[in-house]
């Protein structure tokens, strides 16, 4: 469910501020670590109707993401046009390191689904039990 709400700045100048489900605000800073195929990602940005308060992470690298997931590419391609700051091959454990990370601060950070540290395709049903 999005929500919009009205707001007025400092500046007395009028600002729209997209909600979506009452947790995400386009005025957070979002961080958003361990994505897959970075779908999350953008239904996030396309709800804010936005991505410039998203960085999106990933522990993959870029050319790993695009032969793993079909629509990897596709979607990076759009996150980037609607302003996300995107990372490949981040550790979420040792993202405090990080030089494009370790001075900022968020509102939001998303760790969805962690990767379990298992071998194989995630879609399995045997992995997935």
């Amino acid at each position: 469910m999005n929500k919009q709400m009205l707001c007025i700045n400092n500046q007395e100048d009028e600002d729209i501020e997209n909600w979506v489900n009452y947790s995400y605000t386009s005025f957070h800073q979002i961080l958003l670590v361990g994505e897959g195929d970075f779908s999350f990602s953008l239904s996030l940005a396309h709800n804010l109707g936005s991505a410039s308060n998203i960085v999106a992470t990933s522990l993959d690298s870029y050319g790993s993401l695009t032969k793993k997931y079909k629509k990897a590419r596709s979607n990076l391609v759009k996150l980037q046009k609607l302003g996300a700051f995107l990372l490949h091959e981040v550790d979420a454990t040792k993202m405090k390191l990080h030089t494009d990370l370790k001075m900022r601060k968020f509102d939001r950070i998303i760790f969805n689904f962690p990767h379990a540290g298992f071998h194989g395709r995630e879609d399995n049903p045997l992995i997935i039990k």
